[in-house]
């Protein structure tokens, strides 16, 4: 799944803490799977003297599981502060490498923030049954990945219940055709209700047909996930997919707050390998700022996903 996901995404992406810690993630899931691969291959071995056996796969993971169970709320509020200073209040890096900062930004909190607390906090040991010749796991169910994924499509869906009327008007005017090889949707309004158009309800309904176009059956496995109740083990709730779908929200809040006082360059727009965040803000920005040599950059002054 990592590397499906990490071949489908955009190449030219700036950088962002969410992108490199995304990379450590696969790193860690990869370094997961080969031991456990390496265990279960050869049952029982030592390495310097320590005995390894198929219960340290049951260890290993219940590690991995901890580890990633508390990592969801410090990933988002760092991810958010770095689109803060680098969408809302556009603070330029230029002074040191970003790819080392951002890189001492994970490693950091790999160790204080997850390892540290493993470490001191007590793992159940697998637990025996005297009618079963195995061993029985029991992983760890993560509270933070559930709160988190509630909130945010809690906010989806309030969105799209305040921008209503924004959105039926987009709907009526919604036009899918294809242009350089590429699926683009546009929203021809009619006479007397062109573009430049302005208001903060119709950016955030431009914003959110552009998350939706991309992570709409995403929200629903959520939707699904809480009907059921089910219980995902945090060793598998916390994945690339999820963070990129993390990554695309912030990003979009980052654009909300920062209108209309959006700028037209490319780095703003840049850090979400998925979406185009471009097409639908520099509508707006035309609109704003009166700036036609900006309209140059579409295909048309429309709305594209």
């Amino acid at each position: 799944m990592n590397i499906f996901v990490f071949g489908a995404r955009h190449r030219n992406v700036s950088a962002s803490f969410l992108g490199y810690f995304c990379i450590s993630l696969a790193t860690v899931d990869f370094a997961l799977l080969f031991v456990i691969s390496v265990i279960h291959y050869f049952q029982d071995f030592s390495i310097l003297g320590v005995r390894i056996t198929n219960y340290h796969i049951c260890l290993f993971t219940q590690i991995i599981s901890h580890t990633y169970g508390i990592l969801h709320f410090p990933v988002f509020l760092v991810s958010g502060l770095d689109y803060y200073l680098t969408i809302v209040k556009s603070i330029k890096m230029s002074w040191i490498y970003p790819g080392l900062l951002y890189c001492i930004y994970v490693l950091l909190l790999w160790t204080t923030t997850a390892f540290v607390y493993v470490l001191r906090s007590p793992i159940d040991s697998p637990a025996v049954d005297s009618y079963e010749p195995a061993y029985l796991c029991t992983f760890y169910i993560s509270r933070q990945s559930f709160y988190l994924s509630a909130a945010l499509v809690f906010t989806v869906f309030l969105v799209l219940v305040v921008c209503c009327c924004e959105i039926v008007s987009f709907i009526k005017s919604l036009k899918v055709i294809s242009y350089a090889s590429n699926t683009i949707v546009l929203f021809s309004f009619p006479s007397g209700d062109q573009w430049p158009i302005q208001g903060r309800k119709h950016f955030l309904a431009s914003l959110l047909f552009s998350f939706l176009g991309t992570w709409g059956p995403f929200i629903v496995l959520q939707v699904i996930i809480f009907a059921l109740c089910a219980h995902i083990p945090a060793y598998m709730d916390m994945n690339i997919p999820w963070l990129y779908f993390v990554n695309s929200f912030l990003i979009a809040v980052s654009l909300a707050v920062k209108y209309p006082d959006l700028p037209g360059t490319e780095n703003i727009f840049s850090p979400d390998p998925f979406i185009g965040w471009k097409y639908c803000a520099l509508p707006f920005v035309v609109a704003e700022h009166k700036d036609i040599s900006l309209l140059n950059k579409l295909p048309s002054a429309v709305l594209i996903v």
